[in-house]
C-alpha cells in the first residue's frame, strides 16, 4: 500500500498524542541506540531525538514516500526502509520504540522475541 505523507500529516496532532503519552512512560535515562519502528513521516522520531539528543536514532519504515518526508525534517536521524517483520537492529538496541505499527504484523510470538 502506498502512503500519502500529506494526507497522513493532516491528522498529525491527533496521531502524536498517544505517541507522546507512550514516550512519557519510558524510563530510559540515556539510551545510546534508539530505533523507531514504523516511523512514518518521522514526527514521533523527532520527539525521540528531542528527548535523547545524544542517542543514535534510526527510523525504520516500509514506505519510501513516508521516509522521503521524514528525511526532510532534521539531520542526525538515520532513516531506513525495511519491512518491520524482517527487521533486526544493525547495532544493539537500548530502546525500541513503536507507537502504532507492530499490531499490524502477523506472528507476534516470533516477531517480539526477535
Amino acid at each position: 500500500m502506498a502512503w500519502n505523507p500529506a494526507q497522513y500529516l493532516k491528522f498529525a496532532e491527533s496521531r502524536l498524542r498517544p505517541a507522546a503519552d507512550l514516550l512519557a512512560r519510558i524510563a530510559a535515562a540515556e539510551p545510546h541506540g534508539v530505533y523507531d519502528l514504523g516511523c512514518g513521516a518521522g514526527n514521533a522520531t523527532l520527539m525521540l531525538q528531542e528527548r535523547w539528543p545524544d542517542a543514535a536514532i534510526t527510523g525504520i519504515d516500509d514506505s519510501a514516500e513516508m521516509l522521503a518526508r521524514a528525511a526532510q525534517n532534521r539531520n542526525g536521524i538515520t532513516w531506513r526502509r525495511q519491512n518491520l517483520a524482517e527487521w533486526t537492529p544493525e547495532q544493539p538496541a537500548d530502546l525500541i520504540y513503536s507507537n502504532a505499527a507492530l499490531h499490524w504484523l502477523p506472528d507476534h510470538a516470533r516477531l517480539f522475541p526477535a
